[in-house]
């Protein structure tokens, strides 16, 4: 998987309205074309936390033996 948001790019929201998010997380998004997606760090956090929950969903690193014999 190559995918990843990275948290030290951050963006300003510069057209804010009151109660929207001060910055956001940006990433490319590839269907079918690339398009950009913007995230905030709620959406982000939620997502982590979905993570956590269902760990038989997220990408497991596999160990030396199990890409040899797998």
């Amino acid at each position: 998987m190559k995918s990843k948001i990275v948290l030290s790019e951050k963006i300003k929201n510069k057209d804010r309205l009151f109660g929207s998010s001060l910055e956001y997380y940006p990433a490319l998004i590839e269907d079918n074309g690339t398009i950009p997606a913007l995230f905030t760090k709620a959406e982000i956090d939620r997502a982590i936390i979905r993570a956590k929950r269902n760990p038989e969903d997220t990408v497991q690193k596999k160990t030396f033996w199990e890409r040899v014999f797998k």
